[in-house]
């Protein structure tokens, strides 16, 4: 397993987390591994029942690249199953992680969110985004889908018109068509993304931790039993992409151009 302590920062200020990708060279590109340790610090920093609010973000130029493929392609090697047991026990529980903890959580949008990195800013509560932030479901190009519930949040939250041209499209937008369509809540100039999300993260931790809490979960209560299912569905359908003709393709391609 990849020592991934030098790829993730976990940083307590106050009763604020601040966790930060930190795979720069690779645009935080989501392995296995490090999307278990973010899970592993959401689920710490909820038992020990202080934290008022969390702020994720990247290191360097992206906020989150998507999937790293060489990663994703050596799960695959271990057929579907394997595939599936990898979505279910490690994506699905950070995702779902990030809606039962009690705490809210801020994405702070760097750079590109692309792929996995944009499921994973749709994900959390509130979005942050810099000005030069990016946004694409570009699962479809590598012969995949949103495998960590993109398509659903991104209907609930910018509507099924929009949503269909970033999943079936692969459309990239810019910050400000993202903030236009609702996909974020504010953008501001990159030198200030930082203090804002500090702002938001201890304004949230102003209110009753109590009044939060519940308000979070009514929230996310809102369409929770359909996301469940979702996900559960997707599992099995990411499972067998992974070990398909068409990712394998994708990977080989992107691995030749990375040389």
């Amino acid at each position: 397993m990849t020592d991934v302590t030098a790829e993730l920062e976990v940083e307590r200020r106050a009763d604020i987390l601040w966790i930060t990708l930190d795979r720069p060279t690779r645009r935080n590109a989501l392995t296995v591994d490090l999307v278990e340790a973010i899970g592993d610090a959401l689920a710490d920093a909820d038992r020990a029942g202080d934290i008022r609010a969390a702020v994720l973000t990247g290191a360097g130029s992206a906020f989150c690249a998507g999937g790293d493929l060489p990663s994703l392609a050596a799960v695959a090697e271990g057929g579907p199953r394997s595939a599936t047991d990898a979505i279910y026990s490690r994506f699905h529980r950070m995702v779902g992680l990030l809606g039962s903890v009690a705490y809210p959580v801020i994405a702070a949008v760097n750079g590109p969110a692309m792929g996995a990195g944009l499921d994973l800013a749709m994900a959390c509560d509130l979005r942050i985004a810099s000005a030069e932030a990016r946004f694409a479901s570009s699962w479809i190009n590598v012969g995949l889908v949103p495998g960590m519930g993109g398509a659903h949040l991104l209907t609930r939250a910018i509507g099924s018109t929009r949503a269909a041209e970033l999943v079936l499209l692969g459309r990239t937008i810019d910050a400000a068509t993202a903030h236009s369509w609702g996909l974020v809540n504010s953008v501001v100039a990159p030198e200030e993304l930082h203090t804002e999300a500090e702002s938001v993260a201890a304004r949230l931790a102003g209110f009753s931790r109590p009044a939060v809490q519940s308000s979070k979960a009514s929230l996310r209560r809102a369409g929770l039993s359909a996301f469940d299912a979702e996900l559960a569905a997707l599992g099995a359908v990411q499972g067998g992409l992974l070990v398909g003709d068409d990712f394998r393709a994708a990977t080989a391609a992107m691995t030749r151009g990375a040389r």
